[in-house]
Order: structure tokens, then sequence, then C-alpha cells
């Protein structure tokens, strides 16, 4: 989940599609491909390309860490980016980061 004015929605990643919704973009279900994917000592990272973005969507890649040392429900971001371009020159003035946190289920 996001919170705030431009990140207030969900992420939902599966093994074979990604989805983002926010109020400004409207990334449905789209299968994708991993693009890059590190860890070390400061966290993790993965960037992935929506192979299917739907019209509503702005950005075609999605750049999704976790922060090392919080906890599974924190720690969170994801950012943006409408070309893999973009993502790659981390321009991130043309894309949207937000902070995620994972919801408690049944609370």
């Amino acid at each position: 989940m996001g919170s705030g004015r431009a990140c207030y929605g969900m992420l939902t990643i599966t093994r074979r599609e990604i989805a983002w919704m926010t109020p400004f973009s409207r990334c449905a279900p789209s299968p994708y491909a991993v693009i890059d994917r590190r860890g070390d000592g400061q966290g993790t990272r993965v960037i992935y390309r929506l192979t299917r973005p739907s019209a509503a969507c702005r950005y075609s890649v999605l750049e999704v860490t976790h922060r090392a040392g919080a906890g599974a429900d924190t720690g969170w971001n994801v950012v943006g980016y409408p070309s893999p371009d973009s993502a790659a020159h981390q321009r991130r003035e043309d894309g949207l980061g937000c902070y995620l946190y994972r919801p408690t289920v049944g609370k």
C-alpha cells in the first residue's frame, strides 16, 4: 500500500503479473520482465519492465527497493519510470516515487 495524495493505492506483484494502481496512474495487471535484481548490505532492488502496460499506465518500468534491516511490512519503496531510458539514468523527475507498507491482514 502507498499513502498520500499521489501514492495512495496498491502495488501487487505475483509470479506472472505486476499491477500498480494510484490516483494518477492505473497500471492494470501486466506480464513483466525482470531487468535487474541486486541485493547488498543496504537492501534489495528489483527493476521490472511491464511488457503490456495498460493505456492508463504512465510507467513502463518499476523499481522496487526494500531497505536492509527493515521488517517485512515496512521499508519498501517503488519508483515508476515512463521508459527504460528514464530508469537507466534514474531520472526521478520523470517518474513517481512512493513509500510502501504492507497492510496488516484481518485487523
